[in-house]
């Protein structure tokens, strides 16, 4: 059924809160946290660093932005070094 208004006690509604922690670190320990998200859906770390380059994927590439290439080169580095790709 489509959804026309917003009604507050729906408890499916997205909603956004403000993290504890100076903002910069935050950031950074979401890029990682995503960094690892796509690491283990199976993609090579230059994958996940074009991926926060492009602006079709929003939350990434507001980080990139944000953070910086160098930043974000380290923060992906630092999380594929912290998983080791599976062998079949």
């Amino acid at each position: 059924m489509p959804k026309d208004e917003f009604e507050h006690e729906d408890p499916m509604e997205l909603v956004s809160i403000p993290m504890p922690g100076e903002a910069a670190e935050v950031e950074r320990d979401m890029a990682r946290c995503l960094a690892e998200e796509f690491l283990r859906m199976g993609h090579s770390e230059e994958e996940v660093l074009g991926m926060f380059r492009n602006p079709f994927y929003t939350v990434l590439h507001n980080l990139y932005q944000a953070q910086g290439e160098t930043e974000i080169r380290r923060v992906v580095a630092q999380a594929f070094a912290g998983w080791l790709p599976a062998v079949l």
